[in-house]
């Protein structure tokens, strides 16, 4: 098998293995609050299984270096034509993946805080204190991480956008509608119906979508190698 293909293929499961772990973190239910004072302390934490958030690690511990190698091969495709939009593609998709799997597991271990904050039996505190305490931790992780999580999530998203670049100048010989298949157009895609109907669309399919536009760089890949 084509090395490319096999690793285009890689990053199509990668990509689904992380709207997976998505799936394990962020599926919360309709009733769920936000609380604290950044409004990132959900309410339905307290209501999750821990082990949920251990097996969103592993997932994306799994699914982000697929992916990864999904965006290797789209590197390793356009650079005979597209040598420099490559070179940036490969620069920003391993500065990406490497804060993506940062992102994701501080995510997971923020709820883990909480709800051992909140749920300790032997803290005689009140839901409000623990509720305070809890808010007070995050807000000083909140502060420490903000520069590095946001300067990797625009990398990642940077090096989707030179995939898309790669499809409208013919580095990537696919159908030009593919350029849709980013997970810029498509978080847009969900965070629209969330507007749209909040109850219906609290979770699903927005929560996913990141994860989802990654996975379909993958596609990508397979179909420039198949046409």
């Amino acid at each position: 098998m084509n090395v490319n293909l096999m690793f285009s293929i890689l990053g199509l499961i990668g990509g689904l293995l992380c709207c997976c772990g998505d799936l394990f973190l962020d599926l919360k239910g309709s009733d769920n609050q936000k609380l604290g004072t950044s409004k990132q302390l959900d309410s339905n934490w307290l209501k999750m299984s821990e082990w949920r958030f251990g097996v969103s690690i592993l997932l994306a511990m799994i699914g982000v270096p697929f992916t990864g190698l999904g965006l290797y091969s789209l590197f390793n495709q356009m650079t005979v034509t597209k040598p420099v939009l490559a070179n940036v593609t490969l620069l920003l998709a391993f500065l990406g993946c490497c804060g993506a799997f940062f992102i994701h597991a501080f995510l997971c271990v923020q709820a883990i805080i909480v709800k051992r904050i909140m749920q300790n039996e032997k803290d005689i505190r009140s839901y409000e204190e623990k509720l305070a305490a809890a808010d007070n931790v995050l807000e000083g992780m909140y502060k420490a991480i903000l520069f590095p999580f946001i300067l990797f999530y625009i990398c990642l998203m940077g090096s989707t956008v030179c995939v898309s670049i790669g499809i409208l100048t013919n580095a990537l010989l696919v159908p030009k509608w593919m350029v849709i298949l980013n997970p810029i157009p498509l978080m847009i895609f969900g965070i629209t119906l969330r507007k749209i109907h909040p109850k219906r669309f609290c979770d699903l399919p927005g929560i996913i979508m990141p994860s989802f536009g990654l996975a379909m760089q993958g596609l990508i890949g397979i179909v420039a190698l198949c046409l």
